[in-house]
């Protein structure tokens, strides 16, 4: 289909006239329509996909994070010796 579209585009270029038959003109015409339009989608969706990417990283790395120190874990609910198996069933030990 090719061979056929560039001595057309050619001719129509340097302003020379061609015969050429309707049908197979508008074949081409139509496929390198598609083909861009292919390839604008295909630029558009790693456009948006490089966008999302460089969001995210960014968002990762500057999430400013609280310093993290060791300690013992403090729980106020169970801490209370009242709450205690023993104390609970009324057990002396």
């Amino acid at each position: 289909m090719t061979q056929k579209l560039e001595p057309v585009l050619h001719a129509l270029a340097n302003d020379t006239s061609l015969d050429v038959s309707s049908s197979g003109l508008m074949e081409g015409v139509w496929e390198r329509v598609g083909a861009a339009t292919a390839r604008r989608e295909r630029t558009m969706r790693s456009a948006l996909f490089v966008g999302l990417f460089v969001i995210g990283l960014g968002v990762g790395t500057l999430t400013v994070q609280p310093s993290v120190y060791a300690k013992d874990a403090s729980y106020l609910v169970f801490n209370d010796a009242r709450l205690s198996p023993a104390a609970l069933l009324h057990v002396d030990s």
